[in-house]
């Protein structure tokens, strides 16, 4: 049974993959209660799913590979965000002169 008596935060991590090279960011929502003995425990939630610390057990969900590396939150959307702009950066540099 849970206590009521809980602090409820969320905090966001990034993983990548060390072994296939796979990155993702997770949200999760972290209870923190007290035991009937009034010894803390935590609970992890993803979405509406109750889930393992994110510190431990962590698999990739696409090689399932335990190489896994936990980063703050937002790496892999920016890593994303670069690999989206470079080829359009590398469209606007100029080529080399062709004479006709």
């Amino acid at each position: 049974m849970r206590d009521t008596r809980r602090d409820t935060v969320f905090e966001s991590y990034a993983f990548a993959c060390l072994n296939c090279g796979y990155g993702w960011e997770q949200t999760y929502r972290i209870e923190h209660h007290l035991d009937p003995q009034g010894q803390p425990y935590v609970l992890y939630f993803a979405g509406e799913e109750r889930v393992p610390s994110p510190l431990a057990r962590l698999r990739c969900p696409a090689c399932e590979g335990r190489r896994v590396r936990i980063m703050r939150a937002g790496l892999v959307a920016a890593v994303d965000r670069a690999r989206e702009a470079a080829p359009a950066a590398a469209a606007q540099q100029p080529g080399p002169a062709t004479t006709p």
